[in-house]
């Protein structure tokens, strides 16, 4: 079932120094999750265009390991996606991350701050 695996952030490091001054953000990863990579399907795509977004690659994981991270790890490719949509079906164990490829350089996700 499991054709890769990706690691996801788990706390996000940085802020201010001692000075008040800003310091690089840096993210601490829980890896080795395993994961089906699967394309996306029409479907997929017609609902991310509507939304704005360019739906590159459907993730598969056990919904125990997600935590509502905006982004995974591709361990295998070290390719960044952004997670757009999540879907679980009725009685699954699995949660389905619609993502989009992170643009190069891009850096911050927002204000998520993970777990401290």
């Amino acid at each position: 079932m499991w054709n890769r695996s990706i690691s996801l952030p788990v706390k996000k490091t940085g802020g201010t120094n001692k000075n008040g001054f800003p310091v690089d953000t840096a993210y601490e990863y829980l890896g080795g999750i395993p994961a089906n990579f699967t394309d996306a399907t029409r479907n997929d795509e017609l609902l991310a265009m509507q939304q704005g977004y360019t739906a590159d690659q459907n993730v598969e994981i056990m919904a125990c390991n997600y935590g509502g991270q905006p982004f995974l790890l591709d361990e295998a490719t070290g390719q960044r996606y952004e997670i757009r949509r999540t879907h679980r079906k009725d009685k699954s164990m699995t949660v389905l991350l619609t993502c989009e490829k992170r643009e190069r350089g891009k850096t911050g996700v927002g204000t998520w701050q993970g777990q401290n």
